[in-house]
């Protein structure tokens, strides 16, 4: 069998490879994001350089669209996992882990940003600000230059679309 794989090299086809996953969704249909369009063009504009990790490692890099009294600002998170080819129940898996060595407790999501997350980011100096709430989140597990999944996360729903 012959793939025809391109590595994602570039911001913009990391955009147009998760608008084609998008579009391949059936309209009415409870995985079709169509009406979360214009959340998910703010998602995809907070992708502001391509990561190199992304082309070589199993990676998730994770947006949170935040609310910070009056203002709209993003949380970005690009988590290196180690060198095995993953599943989704072990990317789960070894997210859940990470979480436990940093002293936080397993989640259910643990691919998406939860508030304890920001908040040890803040106490770690790697956010300058205290988040009122978070509006919503993208999530992307990259594989060696590969897209495998993209998880969206609205309120409270979320949905997980595989590559």
């Amino acid at each position: 069998m012959l793939f025809n794989i391109r590595p994602l090299r570039d911001v913009p086809s990391v955009r147009r490879e998760i608008i084609r996953l998008l579009e391949k969704q059936k309209p009415g249909t409870w995985d079709d994001l169509s009406s979360f369009r214009k959340e998910i063009e703010e998602l995809l504009s907070s992708i502001s350089e391509f990561v190199p990790s992304w082309g070589r490692a199993r990676v998730v890099f994770r947006i949170a669209r935040v609310q910070v009294g009056g203002e709209t600002r993003a949380f970005l998170d690009n988590v290196e996992l180690p060198n095995t080819k993953h599943d989704f129940d072990l990317v789960l898996k070894m997210m859940n882990h990470l979480r436990k060595e940093k002293g936080l407790e397993e989640v259910k999501m643990p691919i998406f940003v939860q508030p304890d997350d920001m908040a040890l980011a803040r106490k770690d100096g790697l956010l300058d600000f205290e988040p009122d709430k978070i509006l919503s989140q993208l999530a992307i597990v990259f594989q060696k230059g590969t897209i495998i999944m993209v998880g969206f996360v609205f309120g409270r729903d979320y949905v997980l679309l595989e590559n």
